[in-house]
């Protein structure tokens, strides 16, 4: 295959060479606090379906299988493992966790270890096949599968180059196949660097004799491991004959769906062979890692990497394996997978050169330094067994009790890591907070998920084939262009709702800054609101509750038009400000702001307050927070001055003191739920608001008197409406009950699905 080394080695194809599409699957049981076997079932807030994308359930009702898109980079599969973790985790009840171990921690009695209560009864009798077959003890090992596709690009490029008489589905399939082939009589080498099971509980064994005299690489990859018996016949010398074979095991008996068929190389195209036959092979899911226990995901961004570039260089290499060198391959495997890890492998010789050469391959396509920092690590492994992860965890866990004290250990490490910050979601804290609650929800209701852009917030959310395009946490397609302009002019807003009967403040629009100061004397001295006519989230906005001079609200003036080319100077409203959140012509929630404030202690000055205010974890920067930091700009400061105070104003204690006069959570108000309390004539009129601007999401701001008594035209007026409302600050208000609104968008885009 001296000719695929030449085409390779061109600059641009070396470029498409090295983009591949990476997805995991990594699996690991639930266990309790003390490391235990849970018991309890399947987390009713997760989607437990067939359909469910991102978790799923292996055999057992406490093996979770976390599972990743297809992305091209080692960083983005890692922060979709570290994503799908924690909404696992945060998921679970009675603080389980995940085992850290490919071999399962203490196991009860069989029948008190419950298989996966799935609705596909096919799915439930394959199960208890398995368990006929098999027992139940090995089904309950776990692991990680690496799925692997190459750039459609860099395949067409070398069948042009090839000149291959084949058509292009068939010598894709044959490229596949050879390194399938390649990949099987190699595999010894990563049972050999990966192998991280070298010995597993007692109650793991289904007896005695079973338990290996000394401790091995892996039990996983060992014959205890997933092997087919003896009379299943396989070939990978064509498509044609693997499907047959693979048919022939099921319909002759030996095997009682293709998907028993335990390689550790599968070929991925379709759901049966059927399906492969007719699409081809589309890409190869690899099935021998063990679970890295160091690892917080079970797996390292260097591992995968590694990987990545070890299944390249078996495309790149001379050899095209047969299948004698298959069968070959699998007996090496397995004799790597029971050596002692203290010791040298008796292949190391030919491990050495195929890194060596490895390394000739990254020199050749010019890969990134990353490549050559995961193969010197792997190098080093294979000169020296001892820095092996089975060898480095034997000595961390000789005997079953340590076993399942580093077990428990490391379980509880990633469990704290994973809820540090339950508000956010890792592998995405540089998504507004909104989209990442809207994420987490997506990927615990079972939905998949693209992100198209992630600067731009946008994201793609699937269910079967019903996909919806979200932006900023709730932009959605229900809602018109035209909406937007409507609900982001705030004079045509109050206009609509006027006409139609809604109490609203009387208002001045001014578009030139000159006239508007010419004017500014018929304002002064009344309390007014100065704000721009087509921002958000109180941004420019002046609010003169006792009234302004003329300096004060000529610098108001200046301040809303640095933010817009028109303003409004506005009737201020006595009462309390209020946000219904709207969906779908229902009010979900009502939130209480209280602007941004401190309260003195008769020590510190303003500026040192609101420095201890921000240092509380919930407040954040940039809408990645449940509550935003209180900053100290020129809004700040000229509402201290209306209030007869400076930054550095010492104020008495007990006192508190507005630095804001808007009540916006994103200029760093409090938030307080009061759904519940709201008297219902307001969230009627609320949503009456939505209907006549005819939204399906929004955020209406209202003025009550007492939101306790009955609405009249006179003890209320709507301020606002909001297009693209916050979600966060009611899911995570300061004070008050939580309303998911992320899972209420879902339930509203998505109606045919059931919601958990």
């Amino acid at each position: 295959m001296q000719d695929i080394q030449t085409f390779i080695k061109q600059p641009e194809n070396s470029k498409l060479f090295q983009q591949t599409t990476i997805g995991i699957e990594r699996e690991g049981h639930r266990v309790t606090p003390d490391g235990k076997l849970a018991l309890t079932p399947h987390p009713p807030k997760i989607d437990g379906s067939t359909s469910s994308f991102f978790i799923q359930r292996d055999f057992a009702e406490s093996q979770l299988e976390l599972v990743t898109p297809p992305v091209q980079t080692s960083k983005e599969v890692m922060q979709w493992l570290q994503a799908i973790h924690e909404v696992a985790i945060r998921s679970a009840e009675n603080e389980e966790r995940i085992w850290p171990f490919s071999t399962p921690p203490q196991l009860p009695a069989d029948d008190d270890i419950s298989v996966a209560q799935l609705q596909d009864p096919n799915a439930i009798k394959y199960r208890e096949y398995l368990i006929s077959a098999y027992g139940k003890r090995l089904q309950m090992i776990s692991g990680i599968h690496y799925n692997l596709g190459m750039n459609d690009e860099f395949l067409h490029k070398w069948y042009e180059y090839a000149q291959s008489e084949e058509d292009f589905k068939q010598f894709k399939s044959n490229f596949f196949l050879r390194l399938a082939r390649n990949f099987l009589r190699y595999q010894w080498i990563l049972v050999y660097l990966f192998g991280a099971t070298p010995a597993a509980h007692e109650t793991f064994y289904n007896q005695p004799d079973d338990k290996f005299d000394h401790p091995i690489r892996s039990i996983r990859n060992s014959h205890l491991g997933y092997i087919n018996k003896s009379d299943v016949t396989y070939s990978y010398t064509s498509l044609e004959d693997y499907a047959k074979k693979l048919a022939a095991n099921v319909t002759e008996g030996r095997l009682i769906a293709e998907k028993e068929f335990y390689s550790n190389v599968r070929l991925r195209g379709g759901k049966n062979s059927k399906e492969l036959l007719k699409n081809g092979i589309q890409y190869l899911e690899f099935r021998l890692f063990d679970i890295q226990p160091d690892a917080t995901y079970g797996i390292t961004a260097q591992d995968i990497e590694f990987f990545r570039y070890f299944i390249l260089y078996l495309v790149w290499m001379d050899t095209d394996s047969d299948m004698d060198d298959v069968y070959l391959g699998n007996q090496m495997k397995t004799q790597v997978a029971e050596e002692n890890p203290f010791e040298p492998s008796q292949y190391q010789s030919e491990g050495q050169q195929v890194l060596t050469d490895m390394e000739s391959m990254l020199d050749a396509i010019h890969a990134p330094q990353v490549a050559f920092d995961a193969l010197h690590v792997m190098q080093q492994r294979m000169q020296d067994s001892t820095l092996t992860p089975a060898a480095r965890f034997y000595n961390q866990a000789k005997t079953d009790s340590q076993f399942v004290d580093l077990g428990t250990e490391r379980a509880a490490e990633n469990y704290a890591k994973a809820m540090e910050t339950p508000y956010a979601l890792g592998g995405f804290t540089d998504m507004e907070l909104s989209t990442q609650l809207l994420l987490f929800d997506a990927i615990q209701q079972g939905y998949e998920i693209d992100i198209l852009d992630r600067d731009d917030q946008m994201i793609r959310v699937r269910y079967g084939n019903h996909d919806e395009i979200i932006k900023n946490g709730n932009i959605t397609s229900r809602d018109s262009y035209s909406a937007f302009h409507v609900m982001t002019n705030k004079e045509v807003t109050k206009k609509l709702l006027a006409e139609a009967g809604y109490t609203v403040p009387r208002s001045t629009i001014f578009n030139q800054e000159a006239t508007a100061k010419e004017q500014l004397e018929a304002f002064t001295h009344r309390p007014i609101v100065v704000k721009p006519k087509s921002t958000n989230m109180g941004i420019g906005i002046t609010i003169f509750k006792e009234g302004a001079d003329s300096e004060a609200l000529r610098h108001a003036i200046e301040l809303a038009f640095s933010k817009d080319d028109v303003i409004l100077i506005e009737d201020y409203v006595f009462g309390t400000e209020y946000r219904f959140f709207v969906l779908d012509g229902v009010t979900k929630a009502v939130l209480k702001r209280d602007g941004a404030h401190v309260v003195g202690d008769g020590k510190q000055t303003i500026r040192d307050l609101v420095a201890d205010k921000n240092k509380d974890k919930l407040r954040g920067e940039d809408h990645r927070s449940p509550l935003e930091k209180i900053a100290l700009g020129k809004e700040e400061e000229t509402t201290l001055e209306m209030q007869g105070y400076t930054f550095d104003s010492i104020v008495e204690a007990g006192k508190k003191v507005y630095l804001r006069d808007n009540s916006n959570i994103s200029t760093g108000g409090d938030s307080i739920d009061v759904t519940a309390s709201m008297h219902s004539s307001y969230k009627q009129i609320a949503e009456g608001m939505a209907n006549t601007l005819e939204v399906a999401i929004t955020g209406l701001d209202l003025i009550i008197d007492d939101m306790t008594e009955p609405a009249t035209l006179t003890n209320y007026a709507a301020i606002e409406a909001n297009f693209n409302p916050m979600m966060m600050m009611h899911i995570y208000p300061a004070q008050g009950e939580s309303v998911r609104l992320t899972k209420e968008l879902l339930d509203f885009l998505f109606p045919e699905k059931t919601v958990f």
